[in-house]
């Protein structure tokens, strides 16, 4: 097995024991005995559990992004593309958040670990934002923008998510969040249509 593939192993081997007990509960053996590894092998691949710990929350991040993507798509109205992408993404935050309830909590403990999480998969969410720009420009959908506008529009659109994920994970749910959310995907709409 490459390192690759046993770096992964004890990853998603470690899932489940954060999931069921939290950050405070684990220790590096917990995490040695899940993946069926020596503590040995658990320390070449990582320095402490906070190092597996930080994996193992990217990981469950990026299986939120996943499903999200599915929901956009080149022949999609910009409208489609933004709340199928949002609403798709913060559903499957909800049931993460139901079904993760100690790994929330070691998040919401760890300010670092979110932002770390953010800068590691920023990158993604502005190449989403900015494909969806990019096809309603297409698509004659909006007022013509420059590619730098697209990118920094993008960026913000991602920062601005993020935010509300923050909002949702740290202080609870958002009242009606799915009439807000078309709303603000109108409101944004509404602004990109208008030609300057």
């Amino acid at each position: 097995m490459n390192n690759d593939l046993i770096k992964a192993h004890i990853i998603n081997s470690s899932k489940n024991v954060f999931k069921e007990r939290g950050f405070s509960q684990i220790t590096m053996s917990d995490i040695a005995n899940a993946s069926n590894k020596g503590r040995s092998t658990i320390y070449y691949y990582f320095k402490n559990k906070e190092e597996v710990f930080e994996e193992v929350a990217l990981l469950e991040y990026l299986t939120i992004i996943q499903p999200a993507k599915t929901k956009i798509a080149p022949s999609r109205s910009i409208e489609e593309n933004l709340t199928g992408y949002v609403a798709g993404k913060l559903n499957t935050l909800f049931k993460k958040i139901e079904g993760y309830r100690f790994l929330v909590e070691d998040i919401k403990q760890n300010p670092h670990l979110n932002n770390l999480i953010y800068f590691k998969i920023r990158h993604l969410e502005n190449e989403i934002f900015t494909n969806i720009l990019t096809w309603a420009l297409e698509n004659d959908e909006i007022a013509s923008i420059s590619d730098d506008d697209i990118k920094f529009l993008a960026m913000a659109m991602g920062t601005a998510l993020n935010s509300l994920e923050k909002e949702m994970l740290l202080y609870g749910t958002l009242d009606n969040m799915d009439i807000r959310l078309q709303w603000l995907v109108s409101l944004l709409i509404k602004g990109l249509k208008y030609d300057q």
